[in-house]
């Protein structure tokens, strides 16, 4: 009995330790710009080291009652899609609304694993997502995994953490004429008086 507890535990500890060569890997996302109308956000993947990104597929989440979703533009702006080192526009890609508040982003590298591995860099955008701002007040993006995947189609974990925007929506001003005309009129008794 106590040979088997020994066992289950060793056991476990190796399945503990065998994810810890993943948990290096980061899933973050990255406010890029902000106005009244809109938001966008990116999607950056680090610390891939000696591993090399073949898929991805992801959820999500945000408020519906404060954020729209508007366009995604896969890749990296500065580097171009890192799943598509030779920049060939093949992979299959697709973001797609699954529910009020919950956006799908999939991509699927059709290089070759070699070619991922010896020239994919290891920290890049995956995505800019744009959201259109309805309203003002805090919104959570959350990232959920799907699957994550490397150049051979072996599995990978990453760590993930929310993020919490505060898109402020634009206030309408009223018209500038009828102020313009109450100043002129108060210059224009100060004139005569």
């Amino acid at each position: 009995m106590i040979k088997q507890l020994k066992a289950g535990l060793a056991g476990i500890a190796l399945c503990a330790a065998s994810g810890i060569a993943d948990a290096s890997i980061d899933l973050r996302f990255a406010p890029l710009s902000q106005t009244a109308d809109a938001i966008e956000i990116g999607l950056r993947i680090s610390g891939l080291g000696d591993d090399a990104l073949g898929t991805y597929d992801f959820n999500i989440q945000f408020d519906p009652t404060h954020l729209a979703f508007a366009s995604v533009a896969f890749g990296d702006p500065f580097l171009g899609d890192e799943l598509d080192v030779f920049d060939l526009g093949g992979n299959s890609v697709a973001a797609d609304l699954l529910a009020p508040g919950v956006l799908n982003l999939f991509e699927s590298s059709l290089d070759e694993p070699a070619d991922l591995q010896a020239l994919q860099a290891d920290s890049f955008t995956l995505a800019i997502i744009r959201f259109n701002v309805l309203s003002s007040g805090s919104s959570e993006l959350e990232l959920l995994i799907n699957s994550l995947a490397d150049a051979g189609g072996d599995a990978l974990s990453a760590n993930t953490a929310p993020l919490t925007v505060n898109p402020v929506a634009a206030v309408p001003l009223p018209g500038m004429f009828w102020p313009m005309v109450a100043g002129f009129c108060v210059a224009l008794k100060r004139l005569r008086v």
